[in-house]
């Protein structure tokens, strides 16, 4: 047998062992690969849906917001409890957007939601969300019957942020509602000082002068509520009812 004879006889065995050998290696390998190729994707999914969520509730769409949020945090497995807050986060504030002071709050609303987002978010650099989530607590609380307990939270949030002009429009709706009326006034003021520009501020003023019987400072708000929003039929009624008085 000739050298080139034994040298094929001893190479080819070893590379047909090789070639087992990396399919093997192929084998483990190409699932796993594919299995992180999948969880990149899942992740581009569940990021795609948290900015559509940021989007949404930067626009105060919360409802859209707490959906998207949902949907990303669904699909992260249930693991990213930062997407979990925002969804809570988004939740919570729909019920102080534009709240109906007397109304029952939402049902799928929990104190327990509150309570959570408020202990997540402790420290200074989470005050504005703090203040955020204070606001709507004393809503929720106010809607509860529990209006010891809605003031609290609302001088709780003044004293996170005192620059939050719907603090100070919600405390005063529940100073009046306590029939606390010349404070409820400092409180809607305080708003318009802020935010000269918000709707809610000069209407609920003028609907606080308007009880009182003070009809021309009642017409200025709801005028005022008019030029900023053209489009406000109870201001527009509110107006019309006092100028008809008037005349």
């Amino acid at each position: 047998m000739t050298n080139q004879s034994r040298f094929k006889d001893k190479v080819w065995p070893f590379l047909s062992g090789m070639g087992s050998a990396m399919i093997m290696i192929l084998a483990f390998f190409i699932p796993s690969l594919q299995d992180q190729w999948d969880k990149h994707k899942a992740r581009e999914v569940v990021e795609q849906y948290e900015q559509i969520g940021d989007e949404f509730f930067d626009e105060e769409k919360y409802d859209l917001a707490e959906k998207s949020f949902a949907k990303a945090y669904e699909l992260s497995l249930n693991l990213r409890l930062d997407i979990e807050i925002k969804r809570l986060n988004a939740k919570i504030n729909s019920i102080s957007v534009n709240p109906v002071w007397g109304s029952k709050p939402p049902e799928e609303l929990e104190d327990a939601d509150f309570q959570f987002l408020l202990h997540m978010l402790k420290g200074k650099e989470n005050d504005k969300k703090r203040t955020t989530v204070l606001n709507s607590y004393g809503v929720f609380l106010a809607e509860s019957g529990r209006l010891s307990e809605a003031h609290h939270a609302f001088e709780d949030a003044l004293n996170t942020d005192s620059t939050d002009e719907r603090i100070y429009i919600n405390l005063g709706n529940l100073l009046n509602q306590l029939g606390n009326k010349p404070a409820a006034e400092k409180m809607y003021l305080k708003a318009v000082a802020i935010d000269n520009v918000n709707v809610r501020a000069h209407y609920n003023l003028g609907l606080l002068y308007a009880t009182q019987g003070k009809n021309k400072e009642a017409i200025k708000e709801f005028e005022q509520t008019i030029a900023i929003d053209s489009t406000d039929k109870d201001a527009k009624i509110q107006y019309e009812i006092l100028t008809h008085k008037t005349l």
